[in-house]
């Protein structure tokens, strides 16, 4: 019996960018054959090949659209498909690789799979059990249904930037609640719509198994959101209360908070939850009378004074290093983190002993060498789940996939190429511009970089593992 938990099945990638991509990838890291359809036209081409990079030695190169890190990690482990779906010969191609496939996962706007026969209705008259995503920004009814979403524009809108924001600072320096909604980094809801989509893939693959029934999964990111909301909802439910934006800081705990640690850019995180942590705190930072200061006596008393407070705490973290003060705080048994960066996410030696990021072997033609990804934030303990291999180079399935999947012969492929129904190469591809890494700083596109990061982190690949540098 094999220990790879989703082996035997068979998915057909038609998404991308973030969301399902993403999705696809953890599929094959538990096993399953994940094939990604896309096109070899730039123009219509999966952007994360061709906008997102990071490059290597931020160099793209001629074949910058096999080379950026971004798309490595959202497709790791999956062969390549190409097929132009303006054409009607590559459609009747892809319906019948659906036919003999288990789930298909696609991103496109309701029109749009209506317009190609791409919608569930159509699909299961071939594959009657087919476990179909579709994934959209507001889901297949509803008003809103046709119009396109980015994880930017959905955020606002499903409530996160009622409640996510900075504090904002009065004349005399203290502290008022936010006014400006904030952006959580990078693209929040994209997350929640992948594992949201996993989690779904696997139950329908159980149902199957139970009923011999396929399964439509109508997956609304905004709805995924609003989902993660649940608290604020409540709360003007049951009491009419807009809840403020806070920053760093909690509606009852104090401290709770940020605080500058010894070096540049460097933070740390605490949360004192009651009492008792209270004069734990207290007596971990050296200064048992906080305990007895009628400006911090009880939780209550404790929140209106946070500026106070928080002005004497940063005095205490400034004279140690985040992972230092975490580690004091958390001896004493008050909750505490450090803020790290990507360099100190790849140093962490806590990720490291729980072997979470995981070694993909490149082509030699690629120059990429040997890299590490991040994996999952899971472990299964009776079955092999990890990254199969790096993301394929487009096209690389081509003839294995048509010939061994669909039993075309040689000839009927060579037509396919030669109408550009299918390529591995890119058609209108233009090497994009390499702009220096100090110049990013300037332009604000990067808050820093390490041009010696390598000797740094507990992976040092020698150069001919690593190709080319960061």
């Amino acid at each position: 019996m094999s220990s790879n938990p989703l082996e035997g099945i068979r998915v057909v990638d038609l998404s991308r960018v973030f969301a399902m991509p993403y999705c696809g990838a953890y599929l094959a890291d538990m096993g399953a054959e994940v094939i990604k359809v896309e096109t070899h036209d730039s123009q219509f081409v999966d952007t994360t090949r061709t906008l997102n990079g990071p490059y290597p030695g931020n160099v793209p190169r001629a074949d910058y659209w096999e080379r950026g890190g971004t798309f490595h990690t959202l497709n790791r482990g999956k062969l390549s498909l190409t097929l132009d779906l303006r054409s009607g010969r590559a459609l009747r191609l892809l319906r019948e690789l659906v036919s003999i496939s288990d789930v298909l996962l696609e991103n496109f706007t309701p029109h749009v799979t209506r317009r190609f026969g791409l919608d569930y209705s159509t699909l299961r008259q071939d594959r009657p059990d087919l476990i179909m995503v579709s994934n959209t920004g507001y889901g297949h009814s509803g008003p809103w249904s046709d119009f396109g979403a980015m994880a930017t524009a959905l955020e606002p809108t499903h409530g996160t930037g009622a409640f996510t924001g900075y504090l904002d600072v009065d004349s005399q320096g203290r502290s008022l609640p936010g006014t400006i909604p904030n952006k959580i980094a990078n693209s929040y809801t994209d997350f929640l719509a992948s594992w949201s989509a996993q989690l779904a893939v696997l139950a329908s693959l159980l149902h199957r198994v139970r009923t011999g029934q396929g399964t439509w999964i109508d997956l609304a990111m905004y709805q995924n959101g609003v989902s993660f909301m649940g608290e604020g909802l409540l709360d003007f439910a049951f009491n009419g209360r807009r809840v403020r934006r806070i920053g760093n800081r909690h509606p009852a705990f104090s401290p709770h908070g940020c605080y500058p640690c010894l070096g540049t850019d460097q933070w740390v995180v605490l949360a004192v939850r009651d009492d008792t942590e209270w004069q734990r705190f207290c007596a971990v930072i050296g200064q048992v009378e906080l305990g007895r200061d009628l400006r911090f006596c009880d939780p209550i008393v404790r929140h209106h004074h946070a500026d106070d407070l928080d002005a004497i705490i940063a005095e205490w973290t400034r004279q140690r290093t985040p992972l230092e003060a975490m580690d004091t705080l958390q001896r004493a048994g008050v909750p505490a983190g450090p803020v790290l960066n990507a360099r100190g996410l790849l140093q962490d030696p806590h990720l490291r002993e729980r072997g979470y990021f995981e070694k993909a072997h490149h082509t030699p033609e690629s120059g990429l060498g040997t890299r590490e990804y991040v994996s999952r934030g899971w472990r299964l303990s009776n079955a092999d789940v990890s990254i199969r291999g790096p993301a394929p180079t487009l096209g690389a399935d081509n003839r294995r996939l048509l010939s061994g999947l669909l039993g075309l012969s040689e000839t009927t492929i060579a037509e396919l190429e030669d109408e550009d129904t299918i390529g591995s190469t890119l058609l209108g591809a233009s090497e994009p511009a390499s702009v220096p890494l100090h110049r990013q700083v300037e332009l604000g596109w990067t808050v820093d970089y390490d041009s010696d990061y390598q000797q740094h982190l507990p992976y040092n690949g020698a150069a001919d593992e690593m190709g080319e540098g960061p």
